[in-house]
């Protein structure tokens, strides 16, 4: 287990708070699309946030009480992965030009995460070292990139220019973190640059979902569907596949 001071573990908190504030947002731009069953986005963005809790409670009780919690810190994917999926797919739907009257799209998302969460127990029967991990994290990794495409689209086609460049800047940070994650090891220093690079990121994308809630309330409710539709495939083509910016110990 890794040594941990007390401010790095209470700085751990502070994406996960912006992250919490973003998903919040986002969740508001689904709903007042008129989607239907829009609680499910919610429900995405509680699993979101709660995964992100999981993993900074676990930081703490490692410093404080110098308990390795594992399965607590295991959590933070397997939540994450379909809070993200079920996201993704609600922005999706509010971007079509007619908004679906049935809930049945809602079954992407649905068979994704059952897609995943299958292989994931597959690899572990099989006995494969953390042969969960991969499944759960890519579900995680796609869905987090399409859900920014779709997001960067429907700022950029609503004329919010800046709200759109705040959503990539999040992304940006996503690739900055890579190179630290395959680090072997990391110094107290390097914990702390991971920790102001996510924390960066997801203030961006708080600021960024906030900013687009409220462009949409102020244009009086109007349609998001009267805009070109964007599919999660090109989203995902335009913002290619990065690894998540956290890792499982």
């Amino acid at each position: 287990m890794e040594d941990f001071t007390l401010g790095l573990a209470l700085y751990d908190f502070v994406p996960v708070v912006l992250t919490g504030v973003a998903v919040y947002f986002i969740a508001r731009v689904v709903r007042a699309s008129g989607v239907p069953a829009a609680r499910l986005a919610a429900f995405g963005a509680a699993l979101v946030f709660i995964a992100g809790l999981t993993k900074a409670i676990w930081k703490l009780i490692a410093t404080l009480a110098g308990v390795d919690l594992v399965w607590l810190a295991s959590l933070l994917f397997p939540l994450m992965a379909p809070g993200f999926a079920l996201l993704a797919a609600g922005i999706w739907a509010s971007r079509r030009r007619a908004t679906p009257k049935s809930a049945v799209f809602w079954l992407v998302p649905a068979i994704a995460i059952a897609i995943a969460f299958a292989l994931a127990a597959y690899r572990m029967n099989a006995g494969i070292e953390r042969g969960w991990f991969m499944p759960i994290m890519s579900l995680a990794s796609v869905s987090n990139i399409v859900l920014t495409g779709l997001l960067f689209m429907l700022a950029w086609q609503r004329g919010q220019r800046v709200t759109a460049v705040l959503f990539t800047v999040n992304l940006a940070m996503v690739f900055a973190l890579i190179p630290i994650a395959q680090m072997e090891s990391h110094s107290i220093v390097m914990h702390w640059l991971e920790q102001t690079l996510t924390a960066i990121g997801a203030a961006a994308f708080a600021y960024a979902a906030f900013r687009l809630s409220r462009g949409l309330a102020e244009a009086g409710g109007q349609s998001l569907s009267k805009h070109p539709e964007f599919s999660p495939t090109r989203a995902a083509t335009l913002a290619g596949l990065a690894t998540a910016n956290k890792t499982v110990p």
